[in-house]
């Protein structure tokens, strides 16, 4: 699994694109990683779903993990472009009702902005 981080907003936000599967296996590769760009970085993420194809509870509570960190520090983790399964994952799992899931990176930059 790949994970690339892009700066975005002259710092307000952190672009985070995770590739491939959100399973035990490819969060025990990037979980340590993840969360020190999307918590340590202290400001508010944006994580581009789109290239994952698979996401396991694993995965859901990697995300989980760092919206608990975010939270006090009053950061904000985004997430955007699920597709198919992944998408089907995540609305069962009401993932929504402690992140925003919005469709388009333009909808997650403009949740951050407001």
């Amino acid at each position: 699994m790949e994970m690339s981080v892009t700066e975005l907003n002259a710092g307000h936000a952190v672009r985070i694109c995770l590739t491939g599967r959100l399973d035990t296996m490819g969060v025990n590769k990037i979980e340590s990683r993840f969360l020190a760009v999307a918590v340590a970085g202290g400001t508010d993420a944006v994580v581009d779903l789109s290239a994952v194809e698979l996401i396991t509870s694993m995965g859901i509570r990697m995300l989980i993990s760092a919206v608990r960190s975010m939270s006090p520090r009053k950061r904000r983790l985004v997430l955007f472009g699920a597709q198919g399964i992944v998408h089907e994952v995540l609305e069962t799992a009401a993932i929504d009702s402690l992140m925003a899931v919005v469709p388009t990176e333009a909808d997650a930059l403009a949740l951050i902005s407001a």
